[in-house]
């Protein structure tokens, strides 16, 4: 199944911005961290764009909350004629080795391009549910999915109502509502 997400970089420290969605009436429901080891059979994965990139790779999550998991996972992914991700379809399957995993990966010469490491928070109020990811050595992002209230909308529909949701917190913003943290990780 197709979905639209949005990711925006936010430019004020963590314990600020705890403190501003608290005040907006936001309740923490989850903390968790994510670790991520990009692959691709490509050894170019400078040159390539974002769009290349992440049509050749895939990752390897591993979630770590009361128990860690560990998935596989490819995002195929839709862009606008800004570039922008306005849909993406994930495809995972649960890992139960995560050393053999990452071993064979290895062993086959698959080239693993990036790690990023993501500590998120979860906020929700009333139907809306966010994650602020403090992204190891690139800084903190806010990602805000479609719930399914919007599903009469189009990619394009959605991805404008999720960025005036973002816009409405106060908080500062860049620009770019569709960061690929990974590229920005990748080339930093």
């Amino acid at each position: 199944m197709k979905e639209t997400e949005i990711t925006v970089e936010l430019f004020e420290d963590i314990k600020f911005i705890d403190k501003k969605l608290k005040e907006q009436g936001f309740a923490v429901i989850e903390k968790f961290q994510l670790n991520d080891w990009y692959y691709s059979k490509r050894d170019d994965v400078l040159k390539l764009t974002y769009s290349q990139l992440i049509d050749s790779s895939f990752l390897v999550r591993e979630i770590v909350t009361n128990h860690t998991k560990y998935e596989l996972c490819f995002k195929k992914k839709e862009y606008d004629k800004l570039g922008n991700v306005i849909a993406e379809e994930k495809v995972k399957t649960e890992i139960s080795d995560l050393d053999s995993c990452l071993k064979i990966f290895k062993l086959v010469g698959l080239n693993n391009y990036c790690i990023v490491e993501n500590s998120s928070t979860v906020y929700k109020k009333g139907n809306i549910e966010f994650a602020i990811q403090n992204i190891n050595g690139l800084g903190v992002f806010l990602e805000l999915e479609e719930d399914t209230s919007m599903s009469a909308m189009s990619s394009d529909e959605k991805f404008a109502y999720l960025a005036d949701i973002v816009k409405g917190l106060g908080l500062k913003i860049g620009n770019d509502f569709s960061c690929k943290k990974v590229f920005m990780m990748l080339h930093k």
